[in-house]
């Protein structure tokens, strides 16, 4: 039916890259839709047969135009809608740049791709919202293991 949300019968699984510089920045993509603006790490929805770290990889260069090597696995966490009928399941992944040029991506969504002060995640609304979490690894409290960080429905 039109205007209908169809439940989904598994959970959608999204791969999302923490890339921080030497100078105190996180790399961050801005979607819009519609009128509204939001930040979001890059990264995207995992592919039928393609690993975690491939799909980091090519959603990087797809959003950003730029390469990584992954660093580790950090985080896991997932958004499960209150009456249950979204469940995505995200990844996060720390990765270090080692080639490309940044550029803003092409998909429509895409709106800019910037180097953003870690100390602005105080204030900016991210989605999911992991700014917490951004803050202390770049102070360098990096989680031991993969630390799962809850349901983060917004």
């Amino acid at each position: 039916m039109p205007g209908r949300r169809r439940k989904q019968s598994l959970p959608t699984t999204r791969v999302s890259v923490v890339v921080l510089d030497d100078e105190g920045n996180i790399l961050l993509v801005r979607h819009r839709k519609g009128k509204k603006r939001h930040w979001v790490l890059p990264g995207g929805r995992l592919e039928h047969g393609e690993s975690f770290e491939e799909c980091a990889r090519r959603e990087m260069v797809e959003e950003t135009g730029l390469e990584v090597k992954i660093d580790r696995f950090l985080y896991i966490s997932e958004a499960l809608a209150p009456d249950r009928s979204r469940h995505i399941v995200n990844i996060f992944v720390k990765a270090t740049v080692t080639g490309g040029l940044l550029k803003c991506g092409e998909e429509k969504v895409l709106d800019a791709v910037d180097y953003i002060p870690v100390a602005k995640l105080e204030t900016l609304k991210l989605f999911p919202p992991v700014g917490k979490q951004i803050i202390e690894l770049a102070r360098g409290a990096e989680p031991r293991g993969i630390k799962y960080l809850g349901n983060l429905w917004m």
